[in-house]
């Protein structure tokens, strides 16, 4: 069977998923590098593709726009294909209830597409991303806007390029609050104070939904880091990685039969 490409371009990752029909076949992350040219992201999308099927459609969505036309180059070049750009204005079928819809990031705008459709409206999307971001859908199915936090990876980073002697280190859970060197202080410090800023998040956005929409409101947590802290944040009801890219092929379907998009 043909498939479709959906390609999301995000600031940490290039995450690009093979779907047959509704499933996801395949997934793939590159690194998300703005020097890298047309043809050096077009072979590896080519190569890793080949290896599944034939691509018959590409769809993707960037929230760096510098890559968007290197993107589309590289599958025009290498698949054949003219690939279908989703944005924020892109006619969706779902209202942007905030004040400027253009500055919305198609990320968040996907993952209310998403989980709307495959899961049901009120729901919360927190996608723990480069960004962490909360994303609300309301009843009616309207993304409602929500909040933009500092990611784990970035805050780590923000440590070591700003101090003079506290170095890099992975993110994980730590075996305990009190570390015992500074690698372990650092861990303990981003891991459970990054829980606690969720937490906190949450309530509060939790409260001011239940508020005006009364009832259960679903949590979703999607993004690279999702498995790593969804698991101690017992509000979430399920982790989908993979919930961004089920937006996009959403917004091919929603979008496939619109060739003004694809000029």
């Amino acid at each position: 069977m043909d498939l479709l490409l959906a390609v999301d371009v995000g600031n940490t990752n290039v995450t690009a998923g093979a779907f047959e029909g509704g499933r996801l076949k395949k997934l793939w992350r590159l690194a998300t590098d703005a020097r890298k040219t047309a043809d050096e992201y077009g072979a590896s999308l080519a190569a890793l593709v080949s290896r599944e099927g034939k691509a018959a459609d590409v769809v993707y969505g960037s929230v760096v726009p510098a890559l968007s036309p290197v993107i589309e180059a590289a599958c025009r070049e290498y698949l054949g294909i003219d690939p279908l750009a989703v944005t924020p204005a892109s006619p969706l079928g779902i209202r942007l209830d905030v004040d400027n819809p253009a500055e919305v990031g198609v990320d968040r705008v996907l993952n209310a597409l998403a989980a709307r459709a495959l899961y049901g409206a009120p729901a919360i999307v927190i996608d723990f991303g480069t960004a962490t971001t909360f994303d609300c859908v309301s009843p009616s199915g309207d993304y409602m806007g929500g909040a933009i936090l500092i990611g784990p990876a970035v805050a780590a980073l923000a440590l070591r390029e700003h101090t003079a002697q506290l170095p890099k280190v992975e993110i994980r859970k730590p075996a305990k609050f009190i570390g015992k060197n500074t690698a372990e202080c650092i861990q303990a410090g981003l891991y459970h104070g990054y829980l606690g800023m969720i937490e906190r998040v949450l309530d509060g956005t939790l409260r001011e939904m239940k508020q005006a929409a009364g009832g259960r409101v679903r949590v979703i947590a999607t993004g690279g880091l999702a498995g790593l802290f969804a698991r101690d944040i017992p509000r979430i009801g399920k982790n989908v990685p993979d919930l961004t890219l089920h937006g996009l092929r959403l917004a091919r379907e929603a979008l496939r039969d619109s060739r003004v998009l694809r000029k």
